[in-house]
Parts: structure tokens; sequence; C-alpha cells
């Protein structure tokens, strides 16, 4: 019975450290490809593409570009079933919309996404009377509205409102926020 050289000790922890490395690289490049899969998108974690931006693809999907607030760093999305991820360079931020109704966004955004319709959402609340309410469904209702849905009530905002993304700014760890205006 042959046993191994001390050389071939060192080589095949190296192997084994390739062959890893090699099938991470494969399985998240293969993720990219995948229906069923994530998609990254606007990343460098993982080599991500430099697909369409997360403002883009709302407009894709029939959004004004203005419901993200600027500063998306990168996000995710699986297009067999729409889910998605949205992430925010900054920590929290608020600004305010139409009808003095403020909106805070968490640093990550999710939920799913279909044509003229965003369901599922987290990370996104609106302040009604002294209280934070998470958004959870939006819909594009028709060519100048959109529809914001928390729980069973909902507003109309005219779409024009939205064409362009606000300036957020992070909540002050006192809680309150310097509010940026559109």
């Amino acid at each position: 019975m042959a046993t191994a050289t001390p050389r071939h000790h060192l080589l095949l922890p190296f192997l084994l450290l390739l062959l890893l490395f090699a099938g991470a690289n494969v399985s998240v490049s293969g993720a990219r490809d995948a229906p069923g899969e994530m998609r990254v998108y606007g990343s460098r974690l993982f080599g991500a593409d430099d697909g369409p931006s997360a403002y883009e693809m709302l407009e894709r999907f029939g959004f004004p570009r203005g419901i993200l607030p600027e500063g998306v760093t990168g996000y995710t999305l699986r297009p067999s079933d729409g889910a998605f991820q949205v992430f925010l360079g900054t920590k929290e931020c608020e600004f305010e919309v139409d009808g003095g109704y403020q909106l805070t966004y968490q640093r990550r955004i999710s939920g799913k996404v279909a044509g003229g319709s965003i369901r599922d959402l987290q990370g996104v609340t609106v302040k009604i009377f002294m209280m934070n309410w998470g958004i959870d469904r939006v819909v594009m209702v028709d060519a100048g509205h959109l529809m914001f849905y928390v729980g069973p009530l909902s507003q109309a905002f005219p779409a024009d409102n939205f064409e362009e993304s606000p300036q957020c700014r992070c909540r002050h760890s006192d809680g309150g926020a310097a509010v940026a205006t559109r």
C-alpha cells in the first residue's frame, strides 16, 4: 500500500478549496441565469451584473421611479414570482408626500411585483395619527394614480407626484428626522 508524500498532503487541501470556491461561483452565476432563482443587480457582491437599475425596473413594471427614494445601492429580483429586495445605502430614511403623510423606508425593502402591482410589501411605513403603519400594497390603478394600501385602508395619489425620486435623510438617533422635500 503506497502512502502519499507530504507534497500530496499540501495539494489536497488546496484542490478542495479550489473546488469549493469554483462551486460557489457556479451556483451564484447559475442563480443569475436560472428562472426560479434571485438575480442580483447593482451590487459588486457576487460579481452582480450591471442590468437595469431598480428605478428602471420599476418603470418596466408600470410604476413611476419616484416611489423609491434616491440612494438605492442594489436589488434582487426573482423573475418566476416577482419576489424582490431593494437595498438603500442609508439607514432608515423619511420624506413627506402630498397630504402631509410621512413615509419611512427601511434599509431593506421587500415584496412581490407584477405589472402595476406590488404586494407583500415590507420595509415602508406611513405615519398616520402619530403611529407608523406598514404599507403592504401599492397598485397603479390607472396611468395617473397610485393607490397605497395599509391593511384595509387605502389612499390614492397622483402618479406625477412620484416622477422624481425624493432625497431621504437618515433618522437622527433621538428618533427625529431631517425630512427632505420633493
